[in-house]
């Protein structure tokens, strides 16, 4: 870690009139006041870091035990793989994605996804029919078994196409989110694509 990563406004300048956070042991300023360089802690004068005593917050999130944690960061990515076979409004098998949701803020139970934690979430969801497969339906998201309005999508035809929709929905605690497909979906080739991806973003 060179000078030239500026420390706050400690009161100590090098040489060439730089502030460093090597100039700022023991001091009380944090790092994270020359965005977008180091936005660490300062060393004390042992050198050791605040984040590995009990960690701070900071414009880049919370720091706890040398560990970043993003501040209030709740979202997840699921999917729906083919070969699939969905029943006249039944549940598209949506299953966690890309390791986004070990953390716990949402559960996944046979395409029924729930939310941990109440509040605002914007959703969004795509479906790609492959080339050759043909599909026609109504996708829905439906919040607690209700259809939201504005993510009810037309899908209809032959691959490869696409169509996506949006919404933005206040959940409770333990709310559940399922996306449904008013037509039977029979799909047996595979694909390395998935035909449906959800994700869910808390705003």
């Amino acid at each position: 870690m060179g000078n030239n990563y500026r420390c706050g406004d400690c009161g100590r300048r090098d040489s060439n009139n730089r502030y460093g956070c090597l100039n700022c042991l023991g001091g009380n300023r944090r790092c994270w006041d020359n965005y977008p360089y180091y936005n660490g802690p300062c060393p004390d004068r042992d050198g050791n870091y605040e984040a590995l005593r009990g960690g701070y917050e900071g414009d880049c999130g919370r720091y706890d035990g040398g560990r970043r944690k993003d501040r209030e960061s709740k979202y997840g990515i699921f999917t729906a793989m083919m070969p699939m076979a969905v029943a006249p409004n039944g549940i598209i098998p949506l299953v966690s994605g890309n390791g986004l949701c070990q953390c716990g803020d949402f559960a996944v139970n046979s395409g029924l996804i729930t939310v941990e934690e109440a509040g605002t979430y914007l959703a969004t969801y795509t479906v790609r029919v492959p080339e050759g497969q043909t599909l026609a339906s109504n996708i829905t998201l439906n919040v607690n078994d209700a259809s939201q309005t504005s993510a009810i999508t037309e899908v209809g035809g032959t691959g490869p196409v696409s169509f996506t929709a949006q919404a933005i929905c206040d959940v409770c605690e333990r709310s559940t989110i399922a996306l449904r497909s008013s037509d039977a979906i029979n799909i047996t080739d595979p694909s390395v694509q998935p035909l449906v991806t959800l994700s869910l973003v808390k705003i």
